[in-house]
């Protein structure tokens, strides 16, 4: 059945219907004219948007609706995590084609409300219109402990650089699906899981000075936190540690495996630095609570500009060459 046939207000009701109740109290939520929220005491409130494209951001030949329902709100949890902070509140925004199905929003929706019970986010509002293609807005609001906000801005020289899980595997999915491969590890592409835990322990310990998520690959994250910062970095290329299913992927398509990790993006893991002396016990503690590991692979610098080691002690300029939606890569 297409969504055109039972109509837009039909369509609101029938994928509330499936949302409700919240978690948390809500004072007006879907079917008022906005929503009413609780404020939050003693806390800031975070607030984070992306917007998915149909063809751009994922394909409906190679994704299920709850696929691309759970990495639509997966990347706007994954911003709130690389603030310190807990997502709270989401308002997603989507526009369908005519020849959209009941049961692909249908799908669709029970993919975002997957995602958002395991993560304790309530869906309480947004909107549905016509489109030329499927395009997916979601706001989500979170909040955190002001004395536990980290930003990009705060790395300092001799901080050293580490990151969460393994890299490039979010990318190398993507190319087993646009190549056709004889693969099946693409989960973590399709389904990617934020660091919500790890982001809240990191901001908690007092030792973290800056923070960002992995979302348009390592090269480019590591110059925002120096763009922000007003440092440079030093980045150990044998030090990242990359996803099992890179190699695999990097023989069958002549990719260079590093490239995965470093402009790949999507991801989702957090990138952070901290005071060297405390790296280790992030580590140890991080490893205990979480079983999440966490790899030191480089140190920021004083000197302005990133660069990248390789395994011949050779030294490059690492350029932010990741997903760049006005230029081509």
């Amino acid at each position: 059945m297409l969504i055109k046939e039972i109509g837009e207000f039909n369509l609101i009701k029938r994928l509330s219907s499936k949302l409700m109740p919240p978690a948390r109290k809500v004072l007006a939520g879907i079917g008022d004219d906005a929503a009413a929220l609780p404020s939050p005491k003693d806390k800031l409130q975070v607030v984070t948007t992306d917007m998915l494209v149909e063809d751009v951001h994922f394909r409906t030949s190679t994704a299920k609706p709850f696929e691309i329902g759970w990495k639509s709100l997966a990347a706007n949890i994954s911003d709130i995590a690389a603030m310190g902070g807990e997502p709270t509140y989401a308002f997603v925004s989507i526009g369908f084609t005519s020849h959209t199905t009941v049961e692909f929003a249908d799908e669709l929706y029970a993919g975002m409300k997957k995602i958002a019970d395991m993560y304790s986010v309530d869906i309480v509002g947004g909107d549905t219109v016509s489109a030329p293609q499927i395009i997916i807005n979601i706001a989500l609001l979170g909040e955190v402990e002001q004395e536990n906000l980290i930003l990009r801005s705060g790395a300092k020289a001799d901080d050293v650089i580490l990151v969460t899980g393994d890299l490039g595997g979010a990318d190398a999915g993507l190319a087993i699906l646009e190549h056709n491969l004889a693969l099946e590890d693409t989960k973590k592409h399709l389904m990617p899981i934020p660091r919500v835990s790890e982001g809240r322990l990191l901001a908690k310990s007092g030792y973290v000075t800056s923070m960002i998520d992995i979302s348009d690959g390592l090269a480019s994250e590591v110059n925002h936190i120096c763009d922000m910062s007003g440092t440079g970095a030093l980045i150990f290329m044998e030090k990242i540690p990359l996803s099992h299913n890179v190699f695999e992927v990097s023989q069958k398509t002549g990719k260079k495996p590093y490239d995965f990790a470093l402009y790949g993006g999507e991801d989702y893991e957090l990138l952070f630095t901290c005071h060297p002396d405390k790296a280790s016990d992030l580590i140890e503690e991080m490893s205990i609570k979480l079983g999440t590991p966490l790899t030191i692979i480089g140190r920021i610098t004083n000197a302005p500009g990133s660069l990248i080691m390789d395994k011949n002690g050779d030294i490059f300029p690492l350029q932010a060459r990741g997903y760049d939606h006005f230029k081509q890569v």
